[in-house]
């Protein structure tokens, strides 16, 4: 295993260069950010080009690169065009609290409620709940997320007033005891869990039954089964682990969103998340901004990759990594 992982890393530096290098060209193709500014007659084009040189904006495009990526290395990331000049890290810092907690307990609350009842679905095939959880899982796959927010926030926000309809906090409680926050925060964090775990839900579901489907139907389930052991161990101890494979694909799939967050799901309740915050730097062109963003959620992707495969050796006895 150390061997693979030492091998797969050194594989990955090419490739971590090679995403930096394509984000950092793919937004310098929108265009110049200052160009705006060039319109208020009260902006002096030398104080724009002051601007354009304390950022960075006057050097070739190859220098700029290497400069960003040296950065990006060493950990100054810089400050952002147009948020007051605040330094990068620090409103990363801030929105990431924010997302991590309720991504975090949107993919608990899919993992939970997807993979059990799609592994039912699979032993009690074409039974009348294997129906209903194929239509709740293609109902969930195809909900445009942005609808049913607004549906949910109508029903539970406007109409019976149970939740709050957005943001993260009541004003006044940042102060408060730990447990107190707590509380007032479940409250606000309710509906966009419920939203974005509904939305990974119907994936999950059908991928654990097609999983299960084909587990059960190889000879050493049939094997075990003909030992007389009980359909519980069969089904839980042979043929669980090997179901959860494509799962666990899925799951490497899905680290990048529990940092990037959900933009439609953030803006849509208010909350400050990496979503929120990757969406207006691009909308206003803050590319310091916009490049960290975009960047950590490519680099989650390639590491979320290995961290799959190494859980695939937990999972299958069979997978030996040399």
């Amino acid at each position: 295993m150390r061997n693979y992982l030492i091998r797969r890393i050194l594989q990955m530096i090419p490739l971590l260069i090679g995403v930096a290098l394509v984000t950092f060209l793919v937004l310098n193709l929108v265009g110049d950010p200052f160009a705006q500014y060039a319109l208020n007659p009260r902006i002096k084009p030398e104080d724009i080009a002051r601007m354009k040189h304390a950022w960075g904006f006057d050097l070739p495009i190859h220098l700029r690169f290497f400069k960003w990526f040296w950065s990006m290395l060493t950990g100054n990331w810089g400050v952002s065009i147009f948020s007051g000049g605040r330094p990068v890290a620090e409103l990363v810092k801030n929105s990431l609290l924010w997302t991590l907690k309720f991504t975090v307990a949107s993919f608990i609350l899919a993992f939970i409620v997807a993979v059990p009842i799609g592994i039912y679905s699979a032993i009690h095939q074409y039974s009348i709940l294997d129906y209903f959880f194929t239509g709740f899982a293609f109902f969930g796959m195809s909900m445009p997320t942005f609808w049913f927010s607004f549906i949910l926030l109508m029903i539970f926000g406007v109409r019976l007033k149970w939740l709050p309809i957005g943001g993260v906090m009541t004003p006044g409680l940042e102060s408060a005891p730990f447990l107190v926050r707590l509380l007032d925060q479940t409250k606000y964090f309710i509906l966009p869990v419920v939203v974005l775990a509904f939305n990974t839900m119907g994936g999950w579901m059908r991928y654990s039954r097609s999983s299960m489907l084909e587990v059960i139907r190889q000879d050493y389930v049939r094997t075990a089964r003909a030992k007389g052991l009980s359909e519980r161990v069969v089904i839980y101890k042979h043929a669980l682990r090997n179901a959860l494979i494509p799962i666990i694909t899925l799951l490497g799939i899905a680290i990048p969103g529990l940092i990037s967050g959900a933009m439609i799901t953030e803006t849509v309740f208010g909350i400050p998340g990496m979503g929120r915050l990757t969406l207006n730097a691009m909308l206003n062109n803050d590319y310091p901004l916009a490049m960290v963003t975009l960047l950590l959620e490519s680099y989650l992707l390639i590491f979320g990759n290995l961290f799959a495969d190494i859980l695939y050796a937990v999972v299958d006895p069979r997978i030996k990594y040399t």
